[in-house]
Formats: C-alpha cells, sequence, structure tokens
C-alpha cells in the first residue's frame, strides 16, 4: 500500500456512502458498513486494536480516551489498518501510533492518512475553512465542527490550505518535522534546535505562548539563505500532554532568497523529499 492508495480508498468509501455534511461522518456507522464492529473496553497500554476474520472485523477502543476527536481517530485509524492492510489479523495501536506522521512504521503513517482522509474529506473539509489568514484558532473551530483531534486537524488545514502556510511539531525545544501546503515554497530547520527568536522555544524555555499569531524573524524557522527583513506568522499551541508544540506559520508577504555569487547553487528539487544534507523534510 502507500499513502495515496489510502487517500483514495477513505475518497471512495466518502463517495460510496454519499457523505456531504461533518454531521454524517459517524465512524463508528462506517466502520459496522464496512464490516468492522467498533466497541469500547479497558485496555493496557493501548489506544485501540483490531482483531480480523476474513472480511470481518473488532475494533476495540480504550474506554479511558474520554476525548471524542482521539476515540473517532483510534477508530478511524484501525479502520485503515482493516482496509489497507489485508495481511494483518491482529494490531495493537498506542498513542505514538496515532501520532506517527513521520515515521519509518509506513502502516501507521498510512492508516493516518486514511483516517485523516475520512473523518475530514477534501470534498467536505474546504467549504468550513473560513476565509482569512491561517491561525490555530481557525483549525480548532475546524476540529469542533469535525470533531477531530487538533493536531490531526492542524496537518489536513495545511494540507488543503491554498494559503502558503505549514505546519511544525516540536518537541523537547528540537523542531522534529513539518508538512506544508503546496504553495509555501521554503523547507524548515528541521533536527534543529529551536531559535530564541520563536515563540515556541519560548514555551520549552518556561514561557507562556501569545494566544494569537505574532510575527518572527523568517529566518529563525527557514532554513537557507533569505534576507534578514523576511518575517513570518507563528502561531504556537502547546500539547501539553504529549509534550509537543505545534506552530502552524503563515506567509503574508514575499520572502526573498539571497543567491550566493562565490558559487552556483544547485536547484532544489521540491519532489524530492529529502533536503541536500540528506535530512527528510516531508512525508
Amino acid at each position: 500500500m502507500s499513502i495515496q492508495q489510502a487517500t483514495l480508498k477513505a475518497n471512495a468509501i466518502i463517495r460510496d456512502l454519499q457523505i456531504r455534511y461533518p454531521s454524517e461522518i459517524d465512524i463508528n456507522d462506517i466502520c459496522m458498513e464496512r464490516g468492522a464492529f467498533v466497541h469500547e473496553k479497558h485496555i493496557d497500554g493501548a489506544e485501540a486494536w483490531l482483531v480480523r476474520h476474513g472480511k470481518r472485523a473488532i475494533i476495540a477502543i480504550n474506554d479511558k480516551l474520554h476525548e471524542l476527536g482521539r476515540k473517532r481517530f483510534a477508530t478511524a485509524h484501525e479502520l485503515g489498518h482493516f482496509e489497507l492492510h489485508n495481511d494483518s489479523q491482529l494490531l495493537v495501536c498506542n498513542d505514538e501510533d496515532m501520532l506517527a506522521w513521520n515515521q519509518s512504521k509506513l502502516q501507521e503513517v498510512e492508516a493516518n492518512e486514511f483516517a485523516s482522509c475520512i473523518l475530514m474529506p477534501e470534498t467536505i473539509f474546504p467549504r468550513y475553512v473560513k476565509k482569512g489568514a491561517p491561525n490555530m484558532d481557525s483549525v480548532s473551530e475546524l476540529a469542533s465542527e469535525f470533531g477531530t483531534t487538533l493536531t490531526a486537524t492542524a496537518l489536513r488545514y495545511t494540507q488543503l490550505s491554498t494559503e502558503p502556510c505549514a505546519l511544525a511539531v516540536s518537541k523537547g525545544g528540537i523542531l522534529k518535522w513539518y508538512r506544508r501546503s503546496i504553495s509555501f515554497e521554503f523547507h524548515l530547520k528541521v533536527g534543529e534546535k529551536l531559535s530564541p527568536d520563536t515563540y515556541a522555544f519560548d514555551y520549552f524555555d518556561g514561557s507562556d505562548l501569545p494566544t494569537r499569531s505574532r510575527k518572527v524573524p523568517a529566518d529563525a524557522w527557514i532554513a537557507g539563505n533569505i534576507c534578514q527583513d523576511g518575517e513570518i506568522s507563528e502561531h504556537s499551541v502547546a500539547l501539553g500532554s504529549y509534550g509537543i508544540v505545534l506552530s502552524l506559520l503563515w506567509i503574508d508577504k514575499e520572502i526573498r532568497r539571497v543567491w550566493q555569487r562565490d558559487e552556483e547553487e544547485q536547484e532544489f528539487d521540491m519532489t524530492n523529499k529529502f533536503n541536500p544534507d540528506g535530512k527528510r523534510w516531508q512525508w
């Protein structure tokens, strides 16, 4: 399987069930329609598991998950395994698997992509995105509308946005990975310590985060040679239980590149998921 196939599979289910509005995305009913029965029970050390028996399956969700978004995402994630990974009879998934958007666990990444697409369909989600500057307040409203987690919603928001924006995920003061919109033409400093000029850095340094988007120097986030007067909007939100910070970055004014004259720079291939230093920047 592949991420593209996960997307196509989720889109086909939404189309076949003729789902048109967020209120119609009842993930338990969808699971039942597809042959998977969902129930909640006590599970030690996991968020959910899937047991397959031929064309049928049982999905168990940890009854300790009280947040609706996490519960729905875990259910959709397991349905993704059921639809995509026929060779697996038993799958047990923990909270880290639900955040595996950038890991080497390809099956978990595919299941997460499937869950994102079926809970926030590309034929429905954009209709509910408000016009204006990208910010985490808008993402939070969308999460409430679709019954999804803030992380999954922010990723989907960025993925489908027509604005030049990116979602950066930091942990322990280090930028771990990011996802960008098609029109965001820069790369971020993956694997590096956060710049003191970012609000995400301030959080890990013990300060409170601003409640609204604020301008910061663009080179605090963007890798490569750019003009020092460039700015980027940052709206960061902490997810304390996971120890991570989500930073929604938006470019509202052109950021100019600075080209070195003493050496010819190679053209960067935006279709390559690895930067010139060999670091993976996109999944």
